[in-house]
C-alpha cells in the first residue's frame, strides 16, 4: 500500500509538472494598420524613424516618416545622367545608406558641321528620344537622419548588378548581388573606397541575406544546387548558411538539406535566426531556426505555408517571423485560413509561440523591425503596420 501511494504521488507530479510546461494557447488577434503609404522599391527602418525610396524620371525619391506615417522630409537624389537605388540600410546614428547604380561619365562629340545641310524635298525630321545611359557603376548614397545628402561614391564602371542585400557595420558597407554568373560580393569603406568584387559560385546559388560583422567578414545565406565549399547537394536545392572573411572567400558552409527537398532561406537576423521555405514530398512548409554563432541549431518548427517573407529581432531572446500560413497552427486559437494568408508568430528564446497576429492587410512587405518602444513595425505596398 506504501509503495502505491508513493507511486501515486509521483504520477501526480510528473502530470502537474508536464501540465506546467506545456505552452499556453494565444488568441491571434488583427495586427493594426497605422497608414497608408506612398508606391516604393524599398525601405529601411530605423530607431528614428521609417525611409522610403522609389526611382521616378532617373532620379532617386527619398522620404523620410515617422512611425504614424507623417512625412518628416523628402530628398530627390540626382547628379548622374542616371541613377537608380536597389537597396538600404541605416547605421547607428540614424544615417541612411542607399546602394544602386549610376551611369558613368561619357566622353561626347563636341565638333559641329561646319555647314548646314540642304533639305530639297522638307522632310520633317522627328526628334529621337535621349537614350538611356548605361547603369554600370556601384554607388553608395549616404544621407542623414535630417534628410542631406553628404556623400556619393561610385565604383568605376564595370557590368551591371543586380542588387540583393546591403548590410552596415563599423568597418563598412557589405553588399550582395547578382550579375547572371554567381552571386556578387562587394564591400566598401565607410569613405568610399570599394574592394573588387568576388564571386561566390554559379547561377545555380543565389543569396538573398547578408549580415556583416565589425571585422568586415558576413554571414551570407540563400540556396544553392551546386557543391559550395567543398560541401555537396544533398537534396534538389539546398539552403545554405555560409561565412564569408574579410576578402570574401568562403570560410563555413552549412547545408540545411534533405533527399529530394528544395529548401531556401528567404531571411536572416544578427542574432541567427532564419525563416525560409521548405518543399519535400508534396508539401510546403515555412522553417523558422534560431542558430547559434557555429551554425548549429538551438531550436527550430515548421509550419505549412506558401512562403516565408521576413525575421526580426527582438529583446529578450524574442523573434519575430513573417509568412504565408495555409493552415492551423498548434497553440494558436481563431486562425485557419482557407487560402495562404500572411501572419505573424513572436516566439521566445526557446521557440515557444507567444503572439501571433493576423496579417492579411499586409501584402508585398519589404521590412520588418522590432523597434523599443514601439513593437513590432511592417512596412509593406499596402501600409505600414504595428504589433
Amino acid at each position: 500500500m506504501k509503495r502505491f501511494v508513493v507511486a501515486l504521488i509521483a504520477a501526480l507530479l510528473l502530470t502537474s509538472q508536464q501540465a506546467e510546461a506545456a505552452p499556453k494557447s494565444i488568441a491571434a488577434s488583427e495586427i493594426t494598420k497605422v497608414a497608408p503609404i506612398a508606391e516604393h522599391e524599398g525601405v529601411a527602418i530605423s530607431n528614428q524613424g521609417i525611409t522610403i525610396f522609389s526611382n521616378v524620371e532617373k532620379k532617386v525619391l527619398v522620404t523620410s516618416l515617422d512611425f504614424l506615417g507623417a512625412e518628416k522630409w523628402t530628398l530627390a537624389v540626382e547628379g548622374a545622367t542616371d541613377q537608380i537605388a536597389m537597396a538600404a540600410t541605416s547605421d547607428k546614428e540614424g544615417n541612411i545608406w542607399l546602394a544602386g547604380l549610376t551611369s558613368a561619365v561619357g566622353e561626347y562629340e563636341t565638333q559641329n558641321a561646319t555647314s548646314s545641310p540642304v533639305n530639297v524635298d522638307g522632310v520633317v525630321v522627328e526628334q529621337v528620344p535621349a537614350l538611356r545611359s548605361e547603369l554600370n557603376c556601384l554607388t553608395l548614397w549616404k544621407i542623414t537622419s535630417a534628410g542631406a545628402l553628404i556623400a556619393t561614391y561610385s565604383e568605376s564602371a564595370t557590368a551591371p548588378l543586380l542588387i540583393t542585400a546591403i548590410s552596415y557595420s563599423s568597418s563598412g558597407i557589405s553588399i550582395i548581388g547578382d550579375r547572371g554568373t554567381g552571386t556578387v560580393l562587394i564591400t566598401s569603406t565607410l569613405s568610399g573606397k570599394f574592394s573588387a568584387a568576388t564571386v561566390i559560385g554559379t547561377s545555380k546559388s543565389s543569396f538573398t541575406s547578408i549580415l556583416r560583422n565589425s571585422d568586415g567578414s558576413a554571414q551570407i545565406y540563400g540556396a544553392s544546387s551546386e557543391t559550395l565549399g567543398g560541401k555537396k547537394l544533398v537534396g534538389v536545392r539546398d539552403g545554405i548558411l555560409a561565412k564569408v572573411n574579410r576578402s570574401g572567400a568562403l570560410t563555413t558552409v552549412v547545408r540545411s538539406s534533405a533527399n529530394r527537398a528544395t529548401r531556401s532561406w528567404q531571411s536572416a537576423t544578427s542574432s541567427y535566426f532564419l525563416v525560409g521555405d521548405v518543399k519535400v514530398s508534396g508539401k510546403n512548409e515555412s522553417a523558422f531556426t534560431k542558430f547559434n554563432s557555429s551554425f548549429a541549431p538551438t531550436w527550430t518548427l515548421r509550419l505549412p505555408s506558401q512562403g516565408a517573407q521576413l525575421a526580426a529581432v527582438a529583446a529578450n531572446g524574442n523573434h519575430y517571423a513573417l509568412f504565408n500560413s495555409t493552415s492551423s497552427i498548434p497553440g494558436v486559437t481563431g486562425w485557419k485560413p482557407s487560402t495562404p494568408t500572411p501572419i505573424v508568430l513572436r516566439f521566445d528564446s526557446k521557440g515557444v509561440i507567444t503572439q501571433a497576429l493576423k496579417a492579411s492587410q499586409v501584402t508585398g512587405a519589404k521590412a520588418m523591425t522590432h523597434i523599443p518602444g514601439v513593437g513590432i513595425v511592417i512596412v509593406s505596398q499596402a501600409g505600414i503596420f504595428k504589433g
